[in-house]
């Protein structure tokens, strides 16, 4: 039965197992739900163990681990993909509660549809295939799916120093991205890299009456304004000293290939909603998103916030400020330059804490040459009809080098099949069921192309 036949006659059965999936909370970075990360873990163990595989829970919240033997001749391939989500505040802009999926004629919509729940799915569901139609897989395959990848992997870094020796594989396979748009399926070629940090600004001892004591401390929740304000300049450029330095531009071979997409200002509007596009002078829309590196406030907090009015001077202040990096930046250096700059801007009469909320991570690249790639453009044609572009991507998997070490150095392939308007990390998360079914059919024809099993379309 073709891949696309068998999806059909399992759609039912398959959407079923997916709201099971995704109604497991298990949202890393909130302590109250450590035992939900648990309970999705046990349901990945099950679903694998189902599907014949040998599974472990390493560490906690676990990192499930799967190996199933394929034929003796087959390469050995090592999925990742990670069954934690983001915290679903605000919940008054959901539409339907992020933890009971709705299916629509074109969506499910749920925390964790896209990020990354259905994309793991998709490969949950081709596993499947092989099962039923083949008996066995065409590959040899290492499955690790972990509980933090939204809060910086620490449990899986520990598990990889221990037992990642054990998992050479010829190549890694992710599905944690995104095509550009349902129209244009894209390959990602590139990440960016992530450095996260948190700065906190202390004044007076208490919060203080604003008029009895107002114009004789300076004020933490200004300070800090000051602060923020002073990283980036009006032509969008970080003021880092040295933060641009060793920036490698992209190849023109790369440039030609975006050429093919509607990557204008409209597009951008549309996707964002935003009254008007800003960013770093100088840069199209594209390549801000993709090649350049960021800075940004990420959360922002001080004072009263309530209904009404408190007159008052807080006693501190504090924000989140993330930086998104490209080939050629240096994430240490950048963090020292960073924590520095900070500290010389600060107005008088506070004092400052800046942390790094874990470690920074670099940009990833991965080569486009390998068989394994091609595979993956052969699968997404294949799947969706048209022979996808390679483009780089802003978002970041800080683990990546990390996993691709464990897999002595084989090629990590991004064949994500997300697009950018499903709204993950905000209120209503969805992935379009054209881009499920379209991801496990990729999926199954990717393996089997790599196993050297042909597969009728």
């Amino acid at each position: 039965m073709s891949p696309r036949a068998w999806i059909q006659a399992h759609k039912e059965a398959l959407l079923a197992q997916l709201v099971t999936f995704l109604r497991f909370p298990s949202v890393s970075a909130q302590p109250t739900h450590r035992s939900d990360l648990h309970a999705t873990a046990t349901w990945l163990k099950e679903t694998l163990q189902g599907l014949g595989f040998a599974v472990e829970l390493l560490g906690d919240p676990p990192v499930v681990h799967a190996f199933q033997a394929g034929p003796p001749e087959a390469p050995t391939v090592l999925f990742y993909g990670h069954y934690d989500v983001q915290p679903p505040d605000p919940l008054a802009l959901w539409e339907s509660p992020p933890f009971e999926p709705r299916i629509t004629a074109e969506a499910i919509y749920a925390r964790g549809a896209c990020d990354d729940k259905g994309q793991v799915f998709a490969h949950l569901a081709a596993w499947q295939y092989f099962k039923e139609t083949l008996g066995r897989l065409p590959v040899s395959l290492h499955v690790v799916i972990e509980g933090e990848e939204e809060t910086g992997s620490d449990t899986l870094y520990e598990v990889l120093a221990g037992k990642g020796t054990a998992w050479r594989s010829d190549a890694v396979i992710v599905s944690d991205t995104a095509f550009f748009s349902e129209a244009f399926p894209t390959l990602t070629v590139g990440l960016r890299g992530l450095l996260y940090t948190e700065i906190r600004v202390k004044g007076p001892a208490r919060d203080l009456h604003s008029g009895t004591l107002g114009g004789v401390v300076a004020n933490p929740a200004l300070a800090l304004a000051a602060i923020l304000t002073a990283l980036k300049g009006p032509d969008g450029r970080v003021r880092i000293p040295g933060f641009y330095e060793g920036i490698r531009p992209p190849l023109p071979a790369e440039r030609a290939a975006w050429r093919e997409l509607p990557a204008d200002e409209a597009y951008y509007l549309s996707l964002t909603g935003a009254p008007a596009l800003a960013g770093e002078v100088g840069f199209s829309p594209l390549e801000r998103v993709s090649v350049r590196p960021t800075l940004d406030v990420n959360g922002l907090w001080s004072g009263y916030t309530g209904p009404g009015a408190k007159t008052i001077i807080p006693a501190e202040a504090g924000a989140k400020v993330s930086m998104r990096l490209v080939p050629g930046q240096d994430p240490e250096r950048i963090w020292e330059a960073y924590k520095r700059f900070v500290m010389e801007v600060a107005p008088p009469g506070v004092t400052l804490t800046v942390d790094k909320l874990h470690e920074p991570a670099p940009a990833f690249e991965t080569p486009t040459d390998s068989p394994f790639y091609r595979a993956a453009e052969e699968a997404i044609a294949r799947a969706f009809g048209r022979k996808p572009i390679p483009l780089r991507e802003g978002g970041s998997i800080p683990v990546l080098p990390a996993l691709q070490q464990a897999a002595e150095g084989a090629p990590v392939i991004l064949m994500g099949f997300g697009l950018p308007s499903d709204a993950i990390h905000s209120p209503n998360e969805h992935f379009r069921l054209r881009q499920l079914w379209g991801g496990i059919e990729a999926a199954v024809y990717w393996y089997a192309r790599v196993g050297g099993l042909s597969v009728s379309g």
